[in-house]
């Protein structure tokens, strides 16, 4: 009896590991494939409650503070893929701040995604403005 729990539950723990490592390999190629633009700052953000359905968003802006590219994975398994939001494209970053359209936890992720942005931008524009004699 214990045998055949402590096999099912290493069984399963086995299993969750090896889906978790996909996720995790399906996220790292998504943020690879984004960040091979040239120019412009890339931001990721998420959203997690303790239990229930999470997000995660991956923002792309230019230099002039307008989003390129918006994906957002959103769902309960490791079945959840990246999804393109064209509601996000065109945006300027201060728009997307209060923009009010689609689900309340991907405009949460979206939110943190938009800080990592704008910090990125703000540093790089302090480097700029450095004059060295």
């Amino acid at each position: 009896m214990w045998g055949t729990f402590i096999f099912i539950f290493a069984g399963m723990w086995t299993l969750q590991f090896l889906m978790t490592q996909w996720q995790v390999k399906q996220y790292k190629a998504k943020v690879n494939m984004l960040s091979s633009k040239k120019t412009g700052f890339l931001g990721t953000g998420y959203y997690k409650k303790r239990f229930g359905f999470g997000a995660v968003a991956i923002l792309i802006s230019d230099t002039e503070g307008f989003i390129k590219e918006a994906h957002v994975m959103r769902g309960l398994t490791i079945f959840a893929k990246f999804k393109e939001k064209p509601e996000w494209k065109g945006l300027s970053l201060e728009e997307c701040r209060f923009y009010q359209g689609g689900k309340e936890k991907e405009r949460f992720a979206v939110q943190n995604a938009l800080e990592l942005i704008i910090k990125e931008k703000a540093s790089r524009d302090k480097e700029e403005r450095v004059w060295i004699s």
